[in-house]
């Protein structure tokens, strides 16, 4: 296809669009309409309809609700089109078809002109879109659901658009080629991260479009795209299982909020919404929601005490080291299995004093322990009242009640967090970890006993949980999502190289253990697109098990200085972030310790407003940092063992500042 073809094409596609627009927007119309009236209606006349009308009425508006959020979520993907119609494109001539070779246009979805209803453009998960990530020109062949299908491919291209406007395109042989993917990682990051369709990598699209069923784990070096394949594949499992996921079947685990923004516009790029976002921290609160004012240190807060030279930092780490152990979580489900042996001591329970009417409490112990083993822990001693009150014929629900408040007091206790403390009790060795304060592996540890205890219906739930910065997962967290999650399929997502919360073991052999969803599988990725090999290499040098990481691109040398005080590293910042401003730099950071240390670095560079308004900059600590990228970064006085996540935060220029 020749100039003059593609331009006439890229307008004819952009004017569908703009069809598809209008008829959706008269569609959306319609549907508030009917909405409104529906609502009109069933307030004027609600004393007079009948209840199966009512039923009827509200289903009907259900239904048009549903019509209108879709047609919501389809102005938006067609907004985004108006913009980029389509980002690539590719010949295929099929060995059974008769007919002509035949051209797709990839985009975010599926476009159909609105009057002849053909394909103008394919969404980029479709199966034969696989075509344009995993062939080269000549002989190739994808899966369809009607089984393989051979051909030759042709002429693949990446187009590009400006504001719905062809500009240039080019043919290729791999989105891998070496000039369009330099040409895209030369580009300058942004706020929020992008979606890298265009040059998806072959064994990047791979881990994308395999197997969900069970538990995966992706482990890959700063800079793999990780995170980035992690979220399009959670696109492809909406696209692929649409018809089977419920609203919100689909989580997104984010390390912290500052991560879960940077993220958030990259779904919704790529055209899907309905998808549920939430931090470590929500795990916990959703499953003691119903346990009253129970508290517990978040992580990020107990991160920072163990960063700062506060008195109470030796032992909030001391704790937490222990806590953050294989053997810590062994001893929790040890205790579970005391407490479903232990929790209920049965007395004898008398029902009438005088009479010397009573339930033995051997009776009492069959009937917990054995005959309703199949209940809930905490459910048990309701079931056993009722029992009691048939058959003795009590039919006072005042004397049932005393009977099941008596039956309650038997229980070792009612209270989960109580129970919890009582563990350190139960096992003395342990003792001096038992905590003043509930930290945050306290926290999850109390809220798997609330499971054990209650088991309120978790399994089918959620269909899928993606979880990043997995190597910062505690065993005992791992232990709270295999059973808050039960049944669910599961993407982890980490680098053994990037701890920053300093947990031991390895993440990867932790999951596999705790979380027995089969079957299990490891994608590995060691190559950096995104800093310069300079400086990647500096920060290999610090890893202590000599990865190899390949680079694709090259760049300046790190710079190293000294400064003997924060104020000193303040000012050496300052004139690095001026420097990179000239050189046209937009996103810049500075990372550091903890946030304390943050907020006195930030005033000691007193950048001006009429530089920082013009930029996207941050002073931030690195375990806020981590998973970010930026055009360019500072570092002040980062531990050895932090030394690489922190230097691979840059794409393009970095400066070490050194204390001394």
């Amino acid at each position: 296809m020749n100039d003059m073809n593609e331009k006439k094409y890229a307008e004819e596609t952009l004017a569908a669009v703009k069809r598809c627009i209008e008829k959706e927007l008269t569609h959306l119309k319609l549907r508030r309409e009917n909405i409104l009236e529906e609502r009109k209606y069933f307030s004027d006349y609600f004393n007079e309809l009948k209840e199966d009308e009512k039923k009827d009425l509200l289903d009907n508006e259900l239904l048009d609700t549903n019509a209108y959020v879709y047609s919501l979520q389809l102005l938006a993907r067609l907004g985004k089109q108006l913009k980029e119609p389509y980002f690539a494109g590719f010949v295929f001539e099929e060995d059974a078809a008769e007919t002509e070779a035949e051209r797709y246009y990839l985009s975010i979805h599926t476009l159909r002109d609105p009057e002849t209803g053909a394909i103008l453009t394919t969404d980029w998960r479709a199966p034969i879109a696989s075509l344009y990530y995993e062939s080269e020109p000549g002989a190739a062949s994808f899966t369809a659901p009607a089984g393989r299908i051979t051909g030759t491919l042709r002429n693949k291209r990446r187009y590009v658009f400006q504001d719905g406007t062809l500009v240039s395109y080019s043919d290729i042989g791999m989105p891998s080629d070496d000039e369009v993917l330099c040409e895209a990682l030369r580009r300058n990051t942004d706020t929020h991260m992008k979606t890298i369709l265009q040059t998806l990598q072959k064994e990047q699209y791979k881990i994308v479009r395999d197997y969900i069923e069970g538990v995966s784990v992706i482990q890959g070096c700063a800079g793999s795209g990780k995170s980035s394949i992690a979220l399009h594949k959670a696109a492809y499992v909406l696209y692929t299982f649409r018809d089977r996921l419920k609203d919100s079947a689909m989580t997104i685990l984010s390390p912290n909020s500052i991560f879960s923004e940077y993220i958030s516009s990259v779904l919704p790029d790529l055209g899907e919404e309905n998808v549920e976002r939430i931090l470590p921290e929500d795990v916990i609160r959703d499953v003691l929601k119903d346990v009253e004012g129970y508290r517990f240190t978040d992580r990020l807060t107990q991160q920072e005490l163990i960063c700062t030279e506060a008195e109470e930092s030796a032992g909030c780490k001391r704790l937490a080291s222990f806590k953050a152990t294989m053997r810590f979580r062994e001893y929790v489900t040890e205790y579970i299995g005391f407490l479903r042996g232990n929790i209920f001591q049965p007395e004898d329970l008398y029902l009438d004093e005088e009479l010397g009417t009573k339930v033995e409490a051997e009776a009492l112990k069959e009937l917990f322990y054995s005959q309703y083993s199949d209940l809930p822990i905490m459910s048990r001693t309701a079931a056993i009242a009722k029992q009691i009150g048939e058959r003795y014929a009590i039919r006072s629900q005042e004397t049932l009640e005393k009977l099941r408040l008596e039956l309650n007091y038997m229980m070792v206790s009612l209270s989960v967090p109580a129970l919890y403390r009582m563990m350190y009790v139960q096992y003395p060795e342990i003792a001096d970890y038992a905590p003043a304060q509930d930290s945050w592996e306290d926290g999850c540890a109390v809220a798997i006993l609330y499971l054990a205890l209650y088991e309120p219906e978790t399994a089918g739930r959620k269909f899928y949980l993606i979880a990043d910065e997995a190597q910062d997962f505690t065993p005992i967290f791992l232990e709270l999502l295999s059973r808050a999650y039960k049944g669910a399929n599961m993407l982890f997502v980490g680098d053994v190289n990037q701890k920053v919360f300093g947990n031991e073991g390895n993440y990867e052999e932790d999951i596999r253990k705790i979380i027995r969803r089969r079957p299990f599988r490891t994608y590995r990725l060691d190559t950096n697109y995104r800093s310069t090999k300079q400086i990647a290499e500096y920060g290999a040098r610090y890893l202590r098990t000599g990865a190899a990481i390949r680079c694709v691109r090259e760049g300046e040398p790190p710079t190293e200085l000294k400064a003997d005080t924060p104020e000193h590293a303040g000012a050496e910042a300052k004139n690095y972030i001026l420097q990179m401003v000239q050189k046209g730099y937009r996103n810049i950071a500075v990372i550091c310790r903890s946030a304390a240390e943050a907020s006195l670095l930030e005033r000691a560079i007193g950048l001006e407003y009429s530089v920082s308004s013009k930029i996207n900059f941050r002073v931030l600590p690195l375990y806020l940092a981590k998973g970010l990228e930026y055009d360019c970064a500072a570092l002040w006085d980062i531990p050895d063992e932090l030394m690489y996540t922190a230097c691979t935060r840059a794409m393009h220029e970095l400066l070490i500042i050194k204390k001394g």
